[in-house]
């Protein structure tokens, strides 16, 4: 195998027997992986980097990634040199992923990983991993995907071409009861295991690739911004950044009134605040809405915020809206919510030297003018652990 798992905590290294995301020592940590051989780029896309990734080979016929575009406008602006790290559906700009956010390249490393392991998996989303998956689950038919999906962002959830390898379920409650009703169908279900979330370092390290992307293409940066709900893709980037030997200031960027990691950051906590309300009734950007982010755990935003001397700000649904209509005028293409949550930090924090902004979805509206977009119909709806039996 070209990699080991170990944990940050107690440094324990061990072997991936399949969906091995704890520490056998059952320390509180992220498990990450170590790559054994050296840096062997080839190729292009993501594929480029699969000497890095927790699989064996790339999965045929997909060759989407995201575009990284220097932006001479706001570099003069903010007076540092500003790259885009562009996610989303825009032809004019070179990139062109068909779901519309950075949930594309976790999606298909997962499948893969699920698919050389001869398994099928369940899962939570409030709408982008959802989307993700639907549209690239046909890339691995082999693995049936269960998607549990919150009702009250439902209306997130669309298709171009939905996999006929995908269950959709509609949950009636929140984020964390579709995360619970998840994990239950995967226990009850011989086949199917929880495909782990945040804590999956097949999602991660997709991810991480994008710090590789970026060095070769603008050099080291000094600055990384992105809003975050679980954490999972500045996790990834500083991570990514590490096995190049390389440092940058990690800068987590959430929507206001919910932001438990900026909260914590604040009071110099490990522990992340309780909320009482759910964040789904109350964000702008709904997909930053995990009450349970990669937060206090080792090898977590905490210790990333921490090594990387990062912070942590908060921003409005005004600030994010005035961002993103600034974004759509200079690039022609409409930001996501998370994303415009992102771009409304650069007006809260010092820039300068290379800065990597991550734009995690874009292009809805340009997608639409060459795709047929529909909004998906759920194959089941569930409220209760009971109602796990209906699903076929």
């Amino acid at each position: 195998m070209k990699y080991e798992l170990y944990c940050p905590e107690c440094g324990q290294k061990f072997e991936d027997r399949g969906f091995t995301f704890s520490c056998p020592n059952g320390c509180d940590s992220i498990v990450k992986t170590e790559y054994k051989g050296k840096n062997e780029w080839s190729g292009d896309g993501l594929w480029r980097y699969l000497s890095h990734l927790p699989v064996t080979g790339a999965v045929e016929g997909y060759r989407e990634y995201p575009a990284i575009v220097r932006s001479e406008e706001y570099s003069e602006e903010y007076g540092a040199e500003i790259h885009f790290i562009l996610h989303g559906y825009a032809p004019e700009l070179g990139v062109e992923m068909k779901t519309c956010t950075f949930k594309e390249l976790e999606t298909i490393v997962s499948l893969k990983y699920a698919e050389e392991r001869r398994v099928n998996v369940s899962l939570a989303s409030v709408g982008n991993t959802a989307n993700a998956f639907m549209e690239l689950a046909k890339y691995t038919p082999d693995v049936h995907v269960y998607l549990f999906v919150p009702e009250k962002v439902f209306e997130c959830v669309f298709e171009v071409e939905r996999s006929e390898n995908v269950t959709l379920i509609r949950v009636s409650g929140g984020y964390d009861m579709a995360m619970e009703l998840a994990r239950a169908f995967s226990e009850r279900k011989g086949d199917v295991v929880y495909e782990g979330g945040g804590k999956s370092f097949a999602r991660r390290d997709a991810l991480s690739t994008l710090a590789y992307s970026f060095m070769e293409k603008a050099g080291p940066p000094d600055l990384y911004i992105q809003s975050v709900g679980s954490g999972t893709g500045a996790i990834a980037f500083h991570d990514g950044l590490e096995r190049m030997n390389v440092s940058a200031r990690i800068v987590v960027v959430q929507n206001e009134p919910f932001t438990p990691v900026a909260d914590a950051w604040a009071s110099k906590s490990r522990i992340v605040p309780e909320y009482s309300l759910d964040p789904l009734e109350v964000l702008y950007a709904k997909v930053l809405s995990n009450k349970s982010p990669l937060y206090s755990q080792r090898g977590g935003l905490y210790d990333v915020l921490t090594e990387s001397g990062g912070q942590a700000v908060r921003v409005s649904e005004s600030e994010a809206r005035r961002a993103g209509k600034k974004f759509k005028r200079s690039f022609g293409i409409q930001p996501f919510p998370a994303a415009e949550v992102t771009l409304a930090a650069l007006e809260k924090i010092e820039l300068d030297g290379v800065v990597a902004v991550n734009i995690t979805g874009s292009g809805l509206d340009r997608l639409k003018k060459d795709y047929k977009v529909r909004r998906a119909d759920p194959d089941y709806r569930v409220e209760s652990p009971e109602d796990l039996e209906l699903i076929g």
